[in-house]
């Protein structure tokens, strides 16, 4: 059914209030989904917060951050509701002139404990860790927008994080890579 398929009319019902009060508080329906992709976006935040006094490593942080996804996907529900939750953000791009606007708090506290994570070796990445904070949610939320909750999004979410790790642990953190060694070329 989605978002553009409801009725003003009915949610203002259900949440017992006027149409006119539903226009007052969202002037329209994606207003209805910010409000809900912000208060989605803080839940995650604060528990990404609350990782500070653990010093996780690497994996261990990504992790945390993909369950406190995950766990806000089965909230929310419907993975349609996601993927438009999602949608809006892609629609309505984010103003970095306004810091109150739709800039995710989320991805601000990602991106701290991932430089944390990189000044003390257990990342590298050429990247900046906002721009690679970005990057790993965005994926992440692609892939909760595609696959309804459940241990085969939790798969595929801990496959994904697997791989970040991979590629961006410090040699000296994680196990030995294989295959190619610098300076060397396949040919």
């Amino acid at each position: 059914m989605g978002v553009a398929a409801a009725q003003v009319d009915r949610i203002a019902r259900l949440a017992g209030v006027a149409r006119g009060s539903f226009y007052f508080h969202f002037p329209t329906k994606d207003d209805v989904l910010l409000e809900l992709a912000a208060r989605v976006s803080s839940r995650i935040a604060r528990r990404i917060a609350a990782l500070d006094d653990s010093a996780p490593s690497l994996r261990d942080l990504l992790t945390r951050v993909t369950d406190a996804i995950t766990d806000e996907h089965s909230r929310v529900g419907e993975t349609g509701l996601l993927a438009e939750m999602l949608s809006l953000h892609v629609r309505r791009p984010h103003d970095l002139s306004d810091p109150t606007g739709n800039v995710s708090n989320l991805v601000d506290e990602l991106a701290h404990r991932l430089a944390a994570a990189e000044a003390k070796g257990q990342l590298h990445s050429r990247l900046p860790s906002d721009q690679l904070a970005v990057v790993f949610a965005t994926s992440l939320f692609g892939i909760c927008a595609r696959m309804p909750a459940g241990e085969a999004l939790r798969g595929t979410c801990e496959a994904w994080v697997d791989l970040v790790v991979r590629g961006l642990e410090s040699p000296s953190e994680g196990a030995p890579t294989e295959g190619r060694r610098p300076g060397r070329t396949r040919g």
